[in-house]
């Protein structure tokens, strides 16, 4: 991967570029999240889709919403500690945060899920999606430094899974752009579910809609980056 990495600097310091500007977005909606607001049904029951409301955030949504910018967060300083210090990040301790990251992910989405399965009214499944896709490209990063240490490169992710892998992180960054413009009511199954989640906000509109796409787009890349890298020799 470093040698991957080193051999091609135009197309690494673009892929810099895209995760600095990706955690600049996540950092600027950690700083001044959107403000939400659960609004009442005539039934009684509480609406959990997403709104820009004057009062302070509440509920399970605005939890899922900063896990997910939180995620984000994590996983741009991980790649750019990868892509700016590629022979002098080291490979154990690169790993041993993403193995911790795929732990705390995985326990927060089983906790999400048996929270839905108990109370499917009031826990959206909207706060599993990004969870669930922060563990998958977390276990995605590890698998592609399985062969890296500082002794060299021994072994290491198979040549037709990484690629396989890089193609549908490829192509989930490719279906979520073209989602920018579509109203997410009418936008079905896992895209729907992904522009209602905290990773894509979609409570807004325009421009600040598109740029909250951005570090999951950016995320989508630059883990397919990292995959083909850690198998092109």
């Amino acid at each position: 991967m470093a040698q991957f990495v080193q051999e091609h600097a135009a197309l690494r310091w673009s892929v810099v570029v895209a995760f600095l500007i990706a955690g600049a977005i996540v950092l600027g909606r950690l700083a001044a999240p959107v403000r939400l607001v659960a609004e009442a049904e005539p039934s009684g029951a509480v609406d959990h889709g997403w709104r820009q409301g004057d009062s302070t955030p509440v509920g399970p949504i605005t939890a899922g919403y900063h896990e997910s910018d939180a995620a984000h967060l994590i996983m741009c300083l991980v790649m750019l500690a990868m892509l700016v210090f590629p022979t002098g990040a080291s490979p154990s301790a690169v790993r041993g945060v993403l193995t911790a990251m795929i732990v705390v992910f995985a326990a927060l989405l089983v906790s999400r899920i048996s929270a839905w399965h108990s109370a499917p009214d009031t826990t959206p499944v909207e706060l599993l999606v990004p969870l669930g896709y922060h563990t998958v490209t977390a276990a995605a990063m590890l698998y592609a430094m399985s062969g890296h240490a500082m002794s060299g490169h021994t072994g290491g992710p198979g040549t037709i899974p990484a690629l396989g892998l890089a193609a549908v992180f490829a192509a989930d960054a490719l279906l979520v752009a073209l989602a920018v413009g579509r109203p997410v009511d009418d936008t079905p199954g896992y895209l729907g579910i992904l522009l209602r989640s905290g990773g894509c906000v979609a409570a807004l509109t325009g421009p600040r809609r598109r740029s909250a796409l951005v570090p999951h787009v950016v995320m989508d890349l630059g883990t397919a980056y990292m995959l083909i890298a850690a198998v092109s020799s």
